[in-house]
């Protein structure tokens, strides 16, 4: 490859160039050369300066440690004895070692001195510090006798508390209080407050709050003595004289605690005052002129000192010269070279990669130069791989975009389009239909019951009925023209345009239904399943996308609603229907949060003996603005959304606390019946819940009694298992509005129930003739022949009772007896209840002669009752 004019080598021989090794090489033996001369040069002053610097560490610095040590020493004994006075840190050995070492470092500056003629002599120390080491000690013992002094005074202030605490051992306790004199209890006040403030002030080196002592210890006396006469009635002569002696003890032992505090600040004052001064004398006298002929001899040394780094200064500034002038030829031998390398480094950084440098120069930078043109041709071929490499790759991203794209409005599983591609297509296919003015039909399709094909199958399995069921869909003829969507779970959505009428729709929706008629083939299974449909027109039902949506929904719920495998056309009250749903579930929400539930009370009562054996809890949801709404306008959409659990729990836990609370109290014999919900029964943790509450509540388990509605109990052997653990707790189980529903006589048989509640239905035209109270009759003596408990629900007339009355065993439920009502008036009705009841027998006519000669018991002692009720009653005859 041909160079650039600028580059291309020169054809005549070059001359011999020295490596970058010899030049180097030789720089460094100039700038060797140069060190020794002035390495010669500089010994000598250097030796000098040494002569100075061994004369000031043989003569001078020895005097010089000598007074310092003395000084140190002094300060030390000072601090050890005052540490040893006022704290006890340091014990006596260390002030013993401290005036040894000050007596040692004494000596040691007098054989310092003695070798150092040039000093004045200092006058004597020795007996300074004597006088000293004497103050010390006279010191100590002060502090010795201060600490005895104030462990006597804390002894005899043990003593006074002793004394004055003995009375309130023998105080009289009464429900584990204790209830000591008054009096006695201001003087423990009063002598703590004298404690505090001794231990406050003797926590300081002088006695600084006296006089509040003082006044404390003269309040302690002035209130005993205005006291003295009830103590001594209350706790006898002998324990007041000898309060009295131990607080003179005390008061005497504080005064000469203080004394002893006083002298000892004197003497330490006087001690701390004389080591002060034999402390400047040291300084003065013996460390200042010790120090200032360490600073002469250190000038000299000094001035020694800078004749060698003068020397030394002009060694260097040679040797720098030297070096820069070396610097300088070696440099100009590299940096041509160099700068050929730069420009060609920067052309091929630019891209231009067919740059080559030109060759010269040392050998190590002509070297440089060849692996630089061996890399720039390297670095050509592998631009020409890579801009290989960059098409492939670019082909690749615009394949893997497209794939992305397709992901993005397509459902991965089924490979119909989503959500959001549906959501384009149907705002496009609006904007068509509204140039058109024509109309856009849309289909929401949902499988029925695929939660089932889920759990018993696998999600696997479900996943294949979902790839059938659009692939399905793909293939009908019908749909051809159509756009379908998957929009989620089980939820397929058919937008058809160009309908003409609302004919075209129905024609559409039960095609569907008929093309779902058929098997589906699912991993070689022959599969059968059915799908709801909720169809709605454009422009007849809404007029935009969202609209349509919402109006298809509300459709498919319908259809849901109508029992599945049929389809319904959108009709505004779906929405409203829908809209209403909506409202309700979240008045729902906040009701759960804010607590807006009661429960009422309804008595179930037994009128052979004039009691309430049990009361039924009803729920009712009290809104803020005061309406009571009753279960049935909301336990639908609570059984729909999953709140039902939460809402019966607080059910249950409110009812058995209720309960537990009459139980304890008014009525011993409470027993209250709780209705359960089928999501609450089939909980694998509700035997476990409901055990755990009547622990907590301390409730026997036969004062609870729940209530099953009939569908509640087609959930399965989960059921009957569950029913069979809370009957071995105790726990009875009533069967609610028997005679409707599923009503089966083989529930009655394997079900362990103890009692069945007839339903309103039938007792409502049991006084009007008809077969309803043959009916009754024959649930009653079924029931009774299997050992079951009997309530009739809904006895609301007198009529009704009275032919309720001609059985036997029937408990009473209804508007007659007794409305719901709330906790708090339930004790009232079971103490009332009896007079009420006998009234309402005397009230409830006969029935209708039915030829039936086997009269009961029950309607003789209505008679009776009747014809007595005038009549004064008798202890014998309440029983």
């Amino acid at each position: 490859m041909e160079l650039p004019a600028s580059h291309t080598e020169d054809s005549r021989p070059r001359r011999w160039q020295p490596g970058m090794a010899l030049r180097v090489a030789i720089g460094f033996a100039a700038v060797a050369l140069t060190v020794v001369i002035a390495n010669l040069s500089t010994q000598q002053s250097v030796r000098e300066a040494r002569e100075k610097v061994r004369e000031l560490l043989v003569q001078h610095e020895p005097l010089v440690r000598a007074t310092e040590s003395l000084a140190a020493a002094v300060s030390m004994y000072e601090r050890a004895v005052i540490d040893q006075s006022e704290s006890s840190l340091a014990g006596p050995q260390t002030v013993k070692a401290a005036a040894q070492r000050m007596t040692d470092a004494a000596k040691e500056y007098e054989q310092a001195a003695s070798r150092f003629t040039e000093l004045d002599s200092p006058a004597p120390l020795n007996a300074e510090l004597s006088d000293l080491v004497a103050a010390g000690d006279e010191l100590l013992r002060s502090s010795n006798a201060r600490r005895t002094r104030v462990r006597d005074y804390w002894r005899r202030f043990d003593a006074l508390e002793t004394s004055l605490n003995a009375p309130q051992a023998k105080a009289v306790r009464f429900a584990g209080a204790v209830f000591a004199s008054e009096k006695l209890m201001d003087l423990s006040r009063n002598l703590a407050e004298v404690r505090e403030q001794v231990s406050a002030a003797m926590g300081v080196s002088s006695p600084r709050s006296a006089q509040s002592i003082i006044a404390s210890e003269n309040a302690f006396r002035s209130r005993l003595q205005q006291n003295a006469a009830e103590l001594a009635r209350l706790h006898g002569q002998p324990w007041l004289d000898q309060v009295r002696n131990n607080f003179n003890a005390v008061v005497a032992g504080r005064r000469a605690v203080f004394a002893s505090i006083e002298t000892f600040n004197e003497q330490s004052m006087l001690f701390r005052d004389q080591s002060a001064e034999i402390s400047g004398k040291v300084v003065t006298q013996l460390v200042e002129p010790a120090r200032r002929a360490l600073a002469d001899a250190d000038r000299l040394a000094v001035r020694a000192s800078d004749r060698a780094d003068s020397q030394l200064s002009w060694a260097s500034g040679i040797t720098l010269a030297l070096l820069l002038v070396i610097a300088f030829a070696t440099v100009t031998g590299v940096t041509a070279p160099v700068r050929r390398l730069t420009e060609a480094t920067r052309r091929l950084a630019g891209g231009a990669v067919r740059t080559r440098v030109l060759r010269g120069g040392v050998r190590e930078l002509d070297t440089l130069a060849e692996a630089f043109n061996e890399m720039a041709e390297q670095l050509q071929q592998a631009q020409n791989a890579v801009r290989a490499h960059q098409l492939e790759l670019e082909a690749r991203v615009a394949e893997r975009t497209q794939e992305l794209n397709h992901l993005a409005h397509h459902d991965p599983l089924t490979d119909l389009p989503n959500r959001r591609h549906l959501l384009a297509h149907l705002e496009d296919a609006i904007d068509r239909a509204r140039l058109r003015n024509s109309r856009i039909a849309l289909l929401f399709i949902d499988l029925d019951n695929f939660k089932t094909i889920n759990d018993s199958m696998g999600h696997a399995f479900g996943d294949r009925v979902l790839q059938a069921v659009s692939e399905r869909l793909r293939m009908n003829s019908l749909f051809s023209r159509s756009f379908c969507a998957r929009l989620g779970g089980d939820e397929f959505t058919v937008v058809c345009e160009e309908v003409n009428q609302l004919g075209d729709v129905e024609r559409l929706s039960r095609s569907v239904l008929e093309e779902f008629q058929r098997s589906l083939s699912v991993h070689g299974r022959e599969l059968r399943i059915s799908v709801s449909v909720g169809a709605c027109v454009f422009p007849d039902h809404a007029s935009d996308s969202h609209a349509l949506l919402r109006a298809a929904d509300s459709a498919l719920f319908s259809a849901k609603e109508l029992g599945r495998n049929c389809w319904s056309l959108y009709a505004p009250r779906l929405l409203e229907a829908a809209a209403s749903r909506f409202k309700v579930e979240q008045a729902l929400r906040r009701a759960v949060e804010r607590n807006e539930f009661e429960l009422l009370y309804q008595p179930e009562v037994c009128f052979e003996s004039l009691e309430t054996h049990t009361v039924e809890a009803l729920l009712r949801w009290r809104q803020p603005d005061g309406n009571v709404v009753s279960p049935a306008d909301f336990f639908a959409v609570a059984e729909q959304t999953g709140l039902i659990a939460d809402i019966s729990d607080w059910a249950l836990r409110t009812a058995i606390q209720t309960a537990a609370l009459w139980h304890k109290g008014p009525w011993p014999k409470a027993r209250v019946a709780v209705n359960i919900s089928s999501q609450q029964l089939i909980s694998s943790s509700f035997v476990t819940r409901l055990q755990s509450l009547l622990q907590q509540y301390e409730l026997p388990a036969q004062c609870l009694e729940i209530e099953l509605t009939e569908n509640v109990l087609q959930t399965g052997a989960n059921t009957v298992a569950a029913l069979k653990r809370l009957r071995e707790l105790g726990i009875s189980i009533a069967l609610d509005d028997f005679g409707t529903g599923y009503s089966s006589l083989t529930s009655l048989e394997r079900l362990p129930l103890t009692r069945v509640k007839i339903d309103r239905s039938l007792v409502t035209t049991i006084d009007t003739g008809g077969r309803s109270p043959a009916i009754v009759r024959s649930i009653i003596g079924l029931c009774h022949s299997l050992g079951l408990q009997v309530t009739a629900e809904g006895v609301e007339r007198p009529t009704q009772l009275g032919v309720l009355l001609t059985d036997r065993g029937v408990q009473v439920q209804g508007y007659l007896v007794s409305r719901p009502i709330n906790a708090a008036t339930v004790p009232v009705f079971i103490a009332e209840g009896r007079a009420h009841l006998e009234q309402l027998m005397i009230a409830a006519p006969p029935p209708l002669p039915e030829g039936d000669t086997n009269t009961t018991r029950l309607r003789t002692l209505r008679a009776a009752t009747g014809r007595g009720a005038r009549a004064a009653r008798t202890p014998a005859d309440e029983k």
